[in-house]
């Protein structure tokens, strides 16, 4: 355990170097993902006029939430996995004493080093734009919101890496990812509270991941209401079946990578 804490620092430290280059790319992710704002904004229109339950407060509280629950827990392990074995690069990390995926989880830790005083900045903007509506949600809510969001991140970057593991199969996997991308964002609270959902529809994926990979931490950290507790056992077990199933695809993909000669 030590000598992998030793190599993780040791990645990290070279990543984030690396990431440092890449700063000013980054910042047009962060840009690129100010989407939820949009919503708020057709939110809390729609709530100047009535339409809804909550307040235009309330909307600029929860989707700030959103904002910061997506950033923490955007991936790209799918196409990072594919290009590494469409350029033949995975044979070299082969031959490191490493899983390859220590390496991308590193790669995405230190991104969010380097992104997180944007996110700070872009906070610090939005509290001059909407006065009053950030609110300290207390420790015990941070803390939790916290929690789910790394929980959703690990889930979220394992259903990526499985994806990219398919490289080893097919040409191009990665779009496998677009699907999931399009789930999340119609069932997990990206587009509305999902408690303005169908009850129908809020029983029926309940037991999916997507409901609580956003509106979990979002519910905590906004307190637009209570948070669903129960989410985090549904994440749980859907990471624990999604690292399984990476491990499975690796241990044949390996083989089969061998196999053809890498």
């Amino acid at each position: 355990m030590s000598a992998l804490t030793a190599k993780m620092r040791t990645l990290l430290s070279v990543y984030y170097a690396y990431m440092l280059e890449y700063r000013a790319e980054i910042v047009f992710w962060v840009l690129g993902g100010l989407v939820p704002f949009f919503f708020m904004a057709a939110w809390s229109e729609a709530a100047r006029q009535g339409h809804t339950a909550y307040t235009p407060g309330e909307y600029e509280r929860y989707f700030f939430a959103v904002f910061i629950a997506r950033q923490l827990a955007i991936v790209w392990a799918n196409w990072t996995f594919s290009d590494w074995v469409r350029t033949g690069k995975l044979s070299f990390h082969l031959l490191q004493p490493l899983d390859p995926a220590w390496r991308i989880l590193a790669d995405h830790a230190a991104e969010r080093g380097v992104r997180l005083p944007m996110l700070a900045l872009i906070g610090f903007v939005f509290a001059l734009l909407f006065p009053g509506a950030l609110v300290w949600p207390g420790w015990a809510p941070l803390l939790l919101g916290l929690a789910a969001s790394t929980l959703a991140f690990l889930l979220s970057f394992l259903v990526a890496y499985s994806v990219g593991l398919l490289s080893f199969w097919f040409e191009d996997a990665t779009e496998i990812f677009e699907l999931w991308y399009v789930l999340m964002l119609f069932f997990s609270g990206m587009l509305a509270p999902l408690s303005l959902y169908p009850e129908a529809v809020q029983r029926a994926v309940y037991y999916t991941p997507f409901p609580h990979l956003v509106y979990l931490p979002a519910s905590y950290w906004s307190g637009l209401e209570p948070a669903d507790p129960r989410g985090f056992a549904v994440l749980g077990f859907w990471t624990l079946v999604f690292f399984a199933v990476a491990r499975l695809l690796w241990r044949a993909g390996r083989r089969r990578f061998s196999a053809m000669g890498a």
